[in-house]
C-alpha cells in the first residue's frame, strides 16, 4: 500500500533484498521493465527478483533517488553479424532457430553440423506438418553433414550448399553442441549421449589449439586471437561434475534442469509464466551483459553504490539486477549476479565490471 501512486523509478531503490522488475497490474496485464513513469494503481503488485516471497519487505525510502545521476554518452551499440555453430540434432531445432533470428544481427551465419542427412532436414524442421516452414529475417543456415565424433568432420567442414563455402573452428563466434536427439531416438541412455558430448568438446578444444598455435607461430601473438570456447548442453547432474574435475574450461547448459525449474515456478504462481515467456524471447525485455562503462565514467568517478548503478541503467529504460566483478568468474560471484546484497553501499568500480540487466534491445 505505500507504493500505490509511485511510478516505477520511484521504487528502484525500495527494497533492500529484492529487484523488482515489473508490474501486474489490477487487470492482470504484466509489464516488463516499464517506463519509468508508469505509476503504481490500487490493487497492482510488483515483480520482483528475491530469494523467497518472505525474505524482502519495503524499507523506508531515505536512500537519495535525486542526486545527480547522468550517465556517460551513449555509445551506439549495434549488433554485430555472426557465425553461430550448432553441433548436434534437436527435435524442437525450428524453435531454436526461430529464436535465434530474433537475436542475431541481418546477415549473421547459421551453420547446423549433424548426421541428419540434408533432404531429411526441411521435414524435420516442419515436424512432419505441425510447423511452417522456416522464415528467416536475419539468419543465412549453411548445413553441413558430419559427425561431431569424427575429428576428421571436424578438422574441414564444408557446407553443401552456399557452393561449398567452409569455416573452421576457430572462425566462429559461439559453439553449442546439443544433446543429440538422433542418438537418444536411437537408444542411447542420457549418460552416454553426455559421453558423446563431452567427446566433441574435446575433439573442438584441441583443434581450435592446434588452429591457435599454428596462426600464432604465422602471425605473432600480438595477431593472433583465441578462439571461442564452446557451449555444450548436457543431461545428467553427474555429467557436472566430470566437467568440474576435468577443469575443461567450457560452458555447460543443464537443459532438463533449466526446464525442471521453470516448470516448479510456475506450478507454484502462473503469473510467472508471463514473465519467463517475455525473458526467454527475443520480444520485450531480455538478459543482457553490460560493461559498467556504459553507465559509469570511470575516468571521472569510481565509487558508487548498486543501486547508483541500477538509476542510471533507468535512464536507458534498463532494470539492473546485478554486477559481476572484473576478476571473478560467474560462478564465484553467483551472490552478486543476481538481487546482490548492499545495494546502498558504495563500492569501487573497474574496468572489467559487469552489470547484468532486463533490457528491450
Amino acid at each position: 500500500p505505500e507504493l500505490k501512486g509511485k511510478s516505477f523509478l520511484d521504487i528502484t531503490c525500495r527494497f533492500d533484498d529484492a529487484v523488482p522488475i515489473g508490474i501486474k497490474s489490477n487487470s492482470g496485464k504484466v509489464f516488463i521493465n516499464p517506463k519509468n513513469d508508469h505509476i503504481i494503481q490500487e490493487g497492482d503488485k510488483i515483480l520482483v527478483l528475491a530469494e523467497d516471497n518472505d525474505t524482502y519487505e519495503v524499507n523506508d525510502g531515505s536512500y537519495e533517488t535525486n542526486k545527480k545521476i547522468e550517465s556517460p554518452p551513449a555509445a551506439e551499440d549495434a549488433k554485430q553479424v555472426e557465425k553461430i555453430m550448432f553441433l548436434g540434432w534437436r527435435r524442437d531445432m525450428a524453435d531454436l532457430i526461430t529464436q535465434l533470428d530474433g537475436y542475431v544481427a541481418k546477415g549473421s551465419e547459421l551453420w547446423l553440423f549433424n548426421t541428419v542427412p540434408v533432404e531429411e532436414r526441411n521435414e524435420l524442421l516442419k515436424d512432419q506438418g505441425h510447423k511452417s516452414e522456416l522464415k528467416l529475417d536475419n539468419l543465412l543456415v549453411y548445413n553441413v553433414v558430419g559427425n561431431p565424433l569424427i575429428r576428421r568432420d571436424l578438422s574441414r567442414i564444408v557446407s553443401v550448399d552456399h557452393d561449398g563455402e567452409t569455416v573452421s573452428l576457430d572462425e566462429v563466434d559461439s559453439i553449442l553442441i546439443l544433446a543429440d536427439s538422433v542418438s537418444i531416438e536411437n537408444g542411447a541412455t542420457v549418460m552416454s549421449c553426455d559421453s558423446r558430448s563431452l567427446s566433441t568438446l574435446l575433439i573442438i578444444q584441441d583443434i581450435q589449439k592446434r588452429l591457435y598455435d599454428e596462426k600464432k607461430e604465422a602471425l605473432g601473438s600480438s595477431t593472433s586471437i583465441k578462439p571461442v570456447s564452446p557451449i555444450t548442453e548436457i543431461l545428467d547432474s553427474r555429467t557436472r561434475s566430470l566437467l568440474d574435475v576435468v577443469s575443461c574450461g567450457s560452458a555447460y547448459v543443464m537443459s532438463n534442469q533449466i526446464i525442471s525449474s521453470v516448470i516448479a515456478q510456475v506450478s507454484e504462481d502462473r503469473d510467472i509464466n508471463a514473465v519467463l515467456r517475455e525473458l526467454l524471447t527475443a520480444e520485450g525485455s531480455e538478459t543482457y551483459i553490460r560493461s559498467v562503462s556504459k553507465f559509469v565514467d570511470l575516468k571521472k568517478e569510481d565509487k558508487m553504490s548498486f543501486w547508483d548503478i541500477a538509476l542510471r541503467a533507468r535512464q536507458h529504460r534498463e532494470v539492473a539486477i546485478g554486477y559481476k566483478p572484473a576478476g571473478l568468474g560467474f560462478r564465484e560471484a553467483s551472490l552478486l549476479i543476481i538481487n546482490p546484497p548492499d545495494k546502498s553501499l558504495d563500492r569501487q568500480w573497474a574496468p572489467g565490471d559487469e552489470i547484468i540487466t532486463f533490457a528491450l534491445d
